[in-house]
């Protein structure tokens, strides 16, 4: 046992623990967006106001954008977490090597998702007209 930069004792490959947490937060980001965005479809097709559309769409918005700010979190902490795993280059450097490579793939995804998330609602883009002239999709 060790004591890590906090102060507090460590138990060897603790770090790859704690990284595969922070993965399934980077991976589970993806998912609660694509929801996200699924349950703002579904609002605003029972919903004809384009303020209440609008406010539907800001809400859905800032929720993204916590999850992908805690995901961005969680990549940094994952990433400098496995690479001085990787540096010791002990018995838990392959698991690290692994868990790097799928973390690698969820941050990949993670991009895509907001990529596709952000072209979703063109109508409500700055360019767009003004809320009341918002029209249904």
């Amino acid at each position: 046992m060790t004591v890590g930069g906090s102060g507090r004792p460590t138990v060897p490959g603790s770090r790859s623990r704690a990284a595969r947490n922070d993965l399934l937060v980077v991976q589970r980001a993806s998912t609660l967006i694509r929801e996200l965005g699924h349950d703002l479809d579904r609002q605003l097709e029972r919903e004809p106001r384009p303020s209440e559309r609008l406010r539907l769409l800001r809400e859905t918005t800032n929720r993204i954008v916590r999850t992908a700010n805690d995901a961005v979190h969680a990549y940094r902490r994952a990433t400098r977490s496995l690479q001085n795993e990787l540096e010791r280059g002990n018995e838990h450097a392959e698991t690290a090597a692994q868990t790097s490579r799928q973390l690698q793939a969820a941050r990949a995804e993670l991009l895509s998702v907001l990529d596709a998330a952000n072209g979703r609602y063109p109508w409500a883009t700055d360019d767009a007209p003004d809320t009341d002239d918002v029209a249904a999709p």
